[in-house]
């Protein structure tokens, strides 16, 4: 028997649909043995995580997924198996949260001030208690008939170039990367295909990058060879998910969609124990 894993999932801690405790039994009803909450910008649903994975016997790695800016492009590096009290991290993380909310504020004066009748407590109402973001005010313009799904409120509102966006809170890939290392975490670069930055990979090496999400919903075939193939010729760790929202995101992302062999798991943790005994 296969053992698999999922290495990107999120909660309704950032902008995933469903609760931490409801994703880890969901993943174990799949069948799972292992899966990694790999939350935006925020650690708050490790905990909840945790406890219903110890509940039910399901493997949990530790992770998060940082948004960092490069040259205007939006740079998504995973931390996996990251000590999540680290303090660095965790004020940085709170920065970040904090500048989500006023980012999202704008937003919706922005959006206002375009003719649509949105309130912010009807976007706060959806986000509930995990992180604020886009999608929120995405699901508001659905519900008021304003856009007819959510990729469409990105495409025509929300994203860079649009006439509502707002620049989240910058930092770049290489402190991304410094941040995670310093929480004694594995530096991966998310989802490469949909970045277009594969120039970045040498030099995010350099600076600590240890592995590249080769398998992702939005890789095509050839995608995953190139990110296979790139990963073997500069030594980086390969992961991979289905980077689950729920029904958070208008994409066909379902748990299940992707799974990855345990095999890569056991990589991650060997990389670990190799870093702690430098």
């Amino acid at each position: 028997m296969t053992n698999y894993a999922d290495l990107h999932i999120h909660t309704s801690a950032s902008d995933g649909e469903y609760s931490p405790q409801f994703v880890v039994r969901a993943a174990k009803a799949q069948g799972f043995k292992a899966i990694a909450i790999t939350d935006h910008d925020t650690l708050d649903g490790l905990e909840e995580a945790q406890k219903t994975s110890r509940e039910i016997g399901m493997e949990l790695i530790t992770g998060v997924e940082i948004s960092s800016t490069w040259e205007e492009k939006e740079i998504h590096i995973l931390g996996y198996l990251i000590e999540e009290n680290d303090g660095r991290l965790q004020q940085v993380l709170t920065e970040m949260k904090n500048s989500r909310s006023e980012r999202i504020k704008k937003m919706v004066i922005k959006l206002r001030n375009l003719g649509y009748d949105i309130q912010l407590d009807q976007v706060t109402k959806i986000s509930g208690a995990g992180a604020i973001g886009r999608p929120h005010v995405a699901k508001v313009l659905l519900e008021k008939g304003y856009v007819t799904s959510i990729k469409e409120a990105f495409n025509k509102l929300l994203s860079p170039g649009c006439p509502a966006y707002i620049p989240r809170y910058k930092i770049t890939p290489m402190e991304a990367i410094n941040l995670i290392i310093e929480a004694q975490g594995i530096p991966v670069l998310a989802h490469p295909g949909v970045n277009q930055a594969d120039n970045l990979i040498p030099f995010l090496k350099e600076l600590g990058l240890l592995g590249i999400e080769v398998w992702h919903p939005e890789h095509n075939i050839q995608d995953i060879d190139k990110y296979y193939n790139l990963a073997k010729t500069y030594g980086l760790l390969m992961t991979g998910g289905s980077d689950w929202h729920g029904n958070n995101k208008d994409l066909d992302f379902s748990l299940g969609s992707i799974k990855i062999d345990y095999s890569l798991v056991e990589a991650l943790k060997a990389k670990k124990n190799e870093l702690r005994g430098k």
